[in-house]
């Protein structure tokens, strides 16, 4: 693994500019939601179902152009659900941004070609651990085959990639670590584990002993302002009032 140098310094100056700023400061890591969840808007009392907006890409860099963030967070919703993610990806690398794309990956592979590689933009896998946690956690026998097949995909294709996971109280640490060592020789370029929305007190020893297992110092702390950007909304017109939703159809 390793983290970009242009990424730490961009932190870093963050950070010495959010101790002059105080509380105004900008986070470093802003997450966006390029796709707006509602209810439809004649919905049946009797049904769950939604449907969805989606930001452009131009609202997306806007957006991301009024903030100072060096970092910027593309998830919630899964973004591939978005039909022009890549583009809006793209928009927002070009403002000087990091961008990571957060996603399930179960698609990615039949949308690869609609992303261009570049040094600002990782394309982020979550996993919820190794192949028969992953794929009972999501509840698709072939959902760790096929993020395996597009994050070797997305390598030979040149881009950064990374893995995610969110610590929860059936996460384990023993798994997590396998799962690590698994993707190192696969040559994932980072990893991370965060507590995701709610830091439930009750994850906290699962969450540290995961993150521990990093072993790369840079990661972990990355892990951590990813714990601390919650507290950051974006703007009212990109904000979403849908759940995490990490599905997405053939």
């Amino acid at each position: 693994m390793r983290f970009p140098f242009r990424l730490s310094a961009s932190l870093f100056k963050a950070r010495v500019s959010g101790l002059f700023a105080g509380a105004s400061a900008a986070p470093p890591i802003f997450r966006l939601n390029p796709c707006a969840t509602h209810l439809a808007k004649r919905q049946r009392l009797d049904e769950k179902s939604t449907e969805l907006e989606f930001h452009s890409p131009e609202e997306c860099a806007d957006c991301v152009r009024a903030i100072s963030s060096p970092v910027v967070w593309l998830g919630e919703t899964e973004p591939l659900l978005h039909p022009e993610i890549g583009k809006a990806a793209d928009a927002i690398v070009e403002t000087g941004r990091f961008v990571f794309v957060h996603t399930s990956g179960y698609n990615l592979r039949q949308r690869i070609h609609e992303f261009r590689p570049d040094s600002r933009l990782f394309l982020v896998f979550e996993l919820a651990g190794r192949e028969e946690v992953h794929n009972r956690a999501v509840g698709l026998p072939d959902a760790f085959r096929r993020s395996m097949e597009a994050l070797r995909a997305a390598k030979l294709s040149g881009f950064l990639v990374a893995a995610h996971v969110t610590a929860t109280a059936e996460t384990d640490p023993c798994d997590i670590g396998e799962l690590i060592e698994f993707l190192d020789k696969r040559d994932v370029d980072g990893f991370m584990v965060s507590a995701g929305r709610h830091l439930d007190p009750s994850i906290q020893r699962n969450l540290e002993e995961s993150r521990a297992l990093i072993r790369f110092g840079r990661w972990e702390r990355f892990s951590a302002l990813l714990d601390t950007s919650y507290a950051h909304p974006a703007p009212a017109k990109l904000v979403s009032p849908g759940q995490n939703v990490f599905e997405e159809g053939d």
